[in-house]
């Protein structure tokens, strides 16, 4: 069984940039990505396919990025099974943008959900650990062969920050797992990164793209998950990404490469520019933690 893991589309994503081609949006980069990401799909090498959540970039997400997630998803569905978690981005829920797909399970809800010849237990965003932990318990029931999670866990890094379980009341520990879960299919935290939280191995793909400054040196893709005899082999594969650079002089304008996007002072704008870079002005507000 080989099922393929990606995780923080952000369809939608829109961002300010100065110089770009008429009609081009950030948004374009996302909708490529995922169909980079969903490629093995339609080579034959994928068995289903897990979404663990933030799907869009926002709670209300524009029709365009809605008919980009239906279009990529319908065809999957039609390939493979497909199930999907909302993450925090998605706070209102999948089901009405993309529940009634063929071959798509959407779950707003803790559930248990079989998926050709395994136990899934998918788990929507939550926040809080100690609510978490008691939806967790909900979804994984019996038993389940990987669960599904859009959480930040116990050691989980993303730039300048680790999580700890207790420090703040929405990280996951040990304490907080159902018995018996072993492996953890998550979302929600941009750097690719593996953790383990006692005996559960928690496998964090990171974006299928770059969604803020702090991400301009992260490598960006999916997971792979292959079933054999009974336990998971974990692979991660890269996607190609736009650069994204920030500039503090003119020493480093060497990097400035067609397309890029690029934060730097007003100064260094003009040679930016001349070098094919497009600007991202200071106003705009690019998140941490995406």
């Amino acid at each position: 069984m080989r099922v393929l893991h990606l995780t923080d589309t952000h369809l939608g994503s829109r961002w300010a940039i100065e110089g770009a081609p008429r009609g081009f949006c950030r948004s374009h980069d996302h909708a490529e990505a995922l169909e980079r990401a969903l490629a093995p799909v339609f080579a034959g090498e994928v068995d289903a396919v897990v979404h663990t959540g933030d799907v869009f970039d926002r709670s209300r997400p524009p029709s365009d990025a809605i008919a980009t997630a239906r279009a990529a998803f319908g065809r999957v569905g039609a390939q493979v099974p497909v199930v999907m978690i909302p993450g925090n981005h998605d706070r209102r829920g999948l089901a009405h943008t993309l529940g009634d797909l063929p071959g798509v399970e959407v779950h707003d809800a803790p559930a248990r959900v079989r998926l050709g010849e395994l136990w899934v237990g998918a788990v929507p965003y939550v926040g809080r650990a100690a609510a978490w932990s008691e939806a967790a318990r909900v979804a994984v029931g019996a038993g389940v062969d990987l669960l599904l999670a859009h959480e930040a866990f116990h050691g989980v890094r993303v730039p300048g920050f680790t999580f700890r379980a207790g420090a703040r009341d929405d990280t996951v520990g040990v304490d907080h797992l159902p018995p018996g879960v072993r492996d953890v299919a998550c979302g929600h935290l941009h750097p690719r990164q593996i953790v383990h939280v006692g005996v559960a191995r928690v496998v964090c793909p990171g974006s299928t793209e770059r969604t803020a400054l702090s991400e301009a040196s992260q490598r960006k893709g999916y997971a792979m998950w292959t079933r054999r005899g009974g336990s998971w082999d974990v692979s991660l594969h890269d996607l190609p990404v736009r650069p994204v650079l920030v500039l503090s002089d003119a020493d480093q304008l060497d990097h400035v490469v067609p397309g890029a996007l690029v934060r730097c002072p007003s100064a260094l704008a003009t040679e930016v520019h001349a070098r094919g870079g497009w600007i991202l002005p200071h106003r705009s507000q690019l998140s941490l933690f995406g």
